[in-house]
């Protein structure tokens, strides 16, 4: 599977606007010479358990047939402890996605798996690059930042470079969370969305998807508003690197329903079944280990 098949429109174009900013080469560039990537993971690794088939292997199982269904290596999956439910990827050379303790307690294997197949849709689509960079900023500070890479890019700059990572992040997350529907469904990823949310168990069980729904197509129609709505609504999330939860809502919603969903969904079932290779996509023939093709391993 390729980005292309399935990144949202605000993703290709917050990221065309980002890559456009004349001084963002230097920053990344010092970013990385910083070894802000390698801070990150050494954090992890000490930090969080490293799940595998021996360790936690009822959650570990779960991610590496989302894997060989989108056609990436599976990276390495970590716990965080945090009674919170969330998940995040991370990791430039060395990608890995975390868990939290409270995404598993509070989560069933199907919702788990769309929070890891959101993940992987991240990695698809390379966001980790300029996660990385996103991170870094904040961590930094724009002051910090503009003594770390000198007086040539000042901090206005920096302000509007971070202002175009929170852009680029937010639409990013649509990205991800079609691939979630694809593997899973929409209603599995809202669920899940629902908890990460922290909404009380006795009103997701009546939760109406649809009514939420439509509260994020109503925010949406600020974008083709008047001027005043335009600025009301660039005003309401301009700080936000996640968009708001009904939008997410509503945009997975739509998306399950377009015929670009389900000619890819239709796909992944082909793969789960055997019938076609995950990698190169030529049809398969039942009981081979290897793809006579491309040589792909199968098992």
């Amino acid at each position: 599977m390729r980005a292309s098949d399935f990144i949202h429109p605000d993703d290709a174009a917050a990221l065309e606007r980002l890559r456009n900013i004349p001084a963002l080469p230097s920053v990344m560039k010092k970013v990385f010479e910083l070894g802000y990537d390698q801070i990150m993971w050494s954090e992890n690794v000490t930090t969080n358990l490293r799940l595998g088939p021996s360790q936690v292997p009822e959650v570990y199982n779960l991610l590496p047939p989302i894997c060989r269904q989108l056609g990436i290596p599976v990276p390495e999956l970590y716990l965080n402890m945090n009674p919170l439910p969330n998940s995040w990827t991370s990791g430039q050379d060395r990608v890995y996605i975390v868990i939290t303790l409270g995404l598993v307690r509070r989560c069933s294997d199907e919702e788990i798996k769309a929070a890891l197949a959101h993940e992987c849709g991240h990695i698809i689509c390379n966001h980790v690059l300029y996660n990385t960079l996103a991170e870094a900023i904040y961590s930094f500070g724009d002051t910090l930042m503009e003594s770390l890479i000198g007086q040539a890019i000042n901090i206005v700059i920096m302000k509007g470079i971070r202002q175009a990572l929170n852009a680029w992040q937010r639409a990013s997350e649509l990205s991800a969370d079609r691939v979630a529907c694809m593997v899973t469904s929409a209603g599995t990823l809202v669920r899940t969305l629902a908890k990460i949310e922290r909404i009380p168990c006795f009103i997701l069980q009546n939760l109406n998807f649809d009514a939420w729904a439509a509260q994020g197509e109503d925010y949406e129609l600020l974008k083709n508003g008047s001027a005043w709505s335009k600025i009301v609504r660039y005003m309401a999330n301009s700080d936000m690197d996640h968009p708001y939860t009904p939008v997410r809502v509503y945009e997975a919603m739509k998306w399950e329903k377009s015929k670009a969903c389900v000619m890819l969904k239709n796909g992944l079932k082909l793969i789960v079944n055997g019938q076609i290779c995950p990698v190169c996509g030529n049809p398969l023939t039942q009981g081979w280990q290897f793809c006579k093709k491309c040589g792909a391993k199968l098992q």
